[in-house]
């Protein structure tokens, strides 16, 4: 079983291969591109991956990107309506995105590493978050905790991995989000969102408590 996994379109786009359980292969576009933080399809780090498996894209059993673009594409629309007309800007910027790329991933991906479209699928994002954790252990079961800014709705969950299942049984939705507070804080003290959080978490034990 071989599954080429990828994250694109956000920040910091990337793929891994992985086959019956072994990683094979995994990087970041950047480390190709020279683009810091390069949030384009991650086709050199695809090329990578495939070229150290020895396969084409048409040997891949699955393709699976990282999280329901349609969910997101959701919240990012009733967000921008809860506030209109506040979040015109935020509604028009996120719009042109969606429209030229997002929505249409999953014919991306097939054209791009050619892999028909029935083997393409799509997982949620706090799902990949816990799979990463989970399935890179050693641990055959564990309690999961996955915490970040936004996935599709879900800024945070937690569950339980045993064997090969992961379980997430509770979840805190968007707006409320820890990780955007720390955004939040990171924007507010000059940094760049997506960028700059690691920069904060060095500082903060040179603070007070």
């Amino acid at each position: 079983m071989k599954i080429l996994g990828i994250s694109c379109f956000y920040h910091d786009s990337a793929a891994a291969i992985i086959e019956d359980g072994n990683i094979i292969a995994a990087a970041e576009e950047e480390r190709f591109s020279r683009i810091k933080h390069d949030s384009g399809f991650p086709t050199h780090a695809i090329k990578f991956c495939l070229e150290k498996a020895g396969i084409k894209g048409s040997d891949l059993n699955w393709a699976v990107f990282y999280e329901k673009p349609f969910l997101k594409f959701e919240r990012i629309t009733l967000s921008s309506l809860a506030i209109v007309p506040y979040g015109r800007e935020m509604f028009v910027n996120g719009y042109r995105v969606w429209l030229k790329d997002k929505l249409w991933i999953k014919s991306i991906i097939s054209e791009n590493i050619g892999i028909d479209s029935s083997k393409i699928l799509f997982t949620q994002h706090h799902i990949s978050h816990a799979a990463v954790a989970y399935y890179t252990s050693s641990f055959n079961s564990a309690a999961i905790l996955t915490c970040d800014g936004v996935g599709e709705w879900t800024t945070t969950s937690w569950g339980r991995g045993k064997g090969n299942k992961i379980y997430l049984e509770q979840e805190i939705k968007f707006p409320h989000s820890l990780g955007l507070f720390y955004s939040a804080f990171t924007q507010f003290l000059g940094f760049q969102i997506n960028e700059g959080e690691f920069k904060v978490m060095g500082l903060a034990p040179y603070g007070k408590p």
